[in-house]
């Protein structure tokens, strides 16, 4: 088994970039983002791949970030973290060539935060899409999705904890392009890149500049860089505080028992 957090296959003009931290069921670590980025600077400047597909190894593509060696850090130190985080997608929202996020079993919280850079998103109905089961933040990744589903089904999904929607859902809110069935969800993935590879590169990576010119012209940029300040304030604040002396009390586990069981 390869210890590298970010695998790279190649299928023609195709290029898989894939999550490989299936124990993990890929969360976001350091050293799986020192390697999607080790991984997206040797393709962008491999001219025989015209368009890279981004997936997951094992039961999931991603369930967000690794929380799981937290430490409290600075009001500073937080912000500056959750920025680098920020230009990390948009690294993934400007790269050149386009890119598809092939989607199964679950894409939560951060994870959801890479699928929405990407200019495709295709899935398995099955597949699950949502937010973290606990309120440990915000203003973060909910600000990704309004740019998919619109204000009041991001505003919905995120003010509620532990929200989910299936694959098929995702694709009828606009998150995703189209989904498929399990079975099917490989094969018809790729055919779509394979159409788009079709197109000379050049002319594809004017058409994304294209397109994401409107979208930075209405206001993208400047809404997901607000993002890690916004967070970083309600770390700070008490309810957030409470979680974390939760989560330290009753563990991950008892911690999402507490808050599903409170009354309201």
């Amino acid at each position: 088994m390869s210890d590298k957090c970010v695998l790279i296959e190649k299928a023609g003009r195709i290029a898989y970039v894939i999550l490989n931290r299936p124990e993990k069921l890929n969360a976001l670590s350091t050293d799986l983002f020192r390697d999607l980025d080790h991984a997206l600077e040797e393709l962008e400047h491999d001219d025989s791949i015209s368009v890279l597909i981004i997936k997951g190894k094992g039961r999931a593509f991603s369930v967000g970030y690794d929380v799981s060696k937290y430490k409290e850090p600075t009001v500073t130190e937080d912000r500056d973290k959750l920025e680098a985080y920020t230009r990390r997608w948009l690294r993934v929202w400007e790269y050149p060539k386009p890119i598809i996020a092939q989607v199964h079993g679950f894409a939560l919280a951060g994870g959801t935060q890479l699928l929405a850079c990407c200019d495709i998103v295709i899935t398995e109905e099955e597949a699950q899409f949502g937010f973290p089961s606990l309120p440990l933040g915000g203003g973060f990744v909910g600000i990704y999705w309004g740019w998919h589903v619109g204000p009041q089904r991001a505003k919905m999904l995120d003010l509620t904890a532990g929200s989910r929607i299936t694959g098929k859902e995702a694709t009828e809110y606009g998150i995703a392009a189209k989904c498929f069935k399990s079975a099917e969800l490989e094969e018809e993935t790729l055919k779509i890149a394979r159409g788009i590879a079709k197109t000379p590169l050049d002319i594809l990576k004017l058409k994304k500049k294209a397109h994401n010119r409107t979208m930075e012209l209405q206001g993208f940029r400047t809404s997901v860089m607000f993002g890690p300040e916004q967070d970083a304030i309600i770390h700070t604040a008490d309810g957030i505080k409470l979680v974390h002396e939760k989560i330290k009390e009753l563990g991950l586990k008892g911690a999402i028992e507490w808050f599903n069981s409170q009354e309201v």
